[in-house]
């Protein structure tokens, strides 16, 4: 398949790489993303322990669906890179050959400059790693019902799971919620990941112009937080939902027998 094109940007993949294979630190604020390829060649193999997600590790995005995402427009019909413009380094194609769900975490993970286990502590609170998982059951207008996955309709009534995929990405038809994700949300693991640390990276950077009173660059956990609920800034239910990653983090549930 050929590659599509990158969205020109001088300064994509400048970023120094670690020093270590493990990334466990976050990259500056403003520091670009590494490149696929180089992120990938940073990533320590790891066995499978999420059979269920073997299709969707696989999966790579089209350059169909991924010209209909960058093109993606929000709710307010402005492009969706205006205001979160991190999307425009989201690909999904890790270029890892049957990686596993593990491989996947450490490949966004050293794109983004986020922590590792920061990563696979956030997506045991969000999914528990399964790619197939939908949660945020909604009740949506008729005319959404069947712009949904089957996936993710709930027969007998008019509601739907809106977040689906190993970090819940969430979406609503009108643009409201990460505009142009389905059906990549839940096909590919890459993809779901790739969007969700682009998204987080877009707090810490510094970028949120709307995240009001206390947003600064470089608040890590509030970034974490941010994924869930990030307006207005350090509300209830962001506090609630960073202490949930910062226990699975501080546990190591991903560690735990029967995970």
């Amino acid at each position: 398949m050929a590659l599509l094109a990158a969205p020109a940007n001088p300064t994509l993949g400048s970023r120094q790489e670690p020093s270590t294979a493990r990334q466990d630190r976050w990259a500056p604020p403003g520091t670009p993303p590494l490149s696929d390829a180089r992120a990938a060649a940073l990533i320590t193999p790891r066995p499978e322990n999420r059979s269920a997600n073997a299709a969707a590790n696989a999966y790579v995005p089209t350059n169909a669906q991924l010209r209909a995402f960058y093109a993606a427009r929000d709710a307010s019909g402005r492009p969706a890179a205006t205001d979160v413009p991190e999307r425009r380094f989201v690909t999904g194609r890790s270029g890892l050959r049957s990686p596993s769900t593990d491989d996947l975490i450490q490949w966004v993970a050293h794109k983004w400059g986020i922590p590792e286990d920061w990563i696979r502590a956030q997506m045991a609170v969000e999914s528990w790693w399964h790619q197939p998982d939908a949660g945020d059951r909604a009740l949506v207008p008729t005319s959404w019902y069947a712009r949904y996955p089957p996936s993710a309709r709930i027969p007998g009534s008019a509601a739907v799971y809106e977040s689906m995929g190993i970090s819940q990405v969430k979406w609503r038809p009108d643009g409201s919620d990460d505009p142009g994700s389905e059906p990549l949300r839940w096909k590919s693991t890459a993809f779901a990941l790739d969007l969700y640390a682009a998204k987080v990276r877009f707090f810490y950077d510094g970028d949120c112009q709307w995240c009001g009173h206390g947003y600064r660059a470089g608040q890590s956990w509030a970034s974490i937080g941010g994924w869930y609920e990030p307006y207005p800034w350090r509300n209830a239910g962001q506090e609630g939902y960073i202490a949930m990653v910062q226990r699975a983090l501080a546990q190591r549930l991903w560690e735990h027998t029967g995970f």
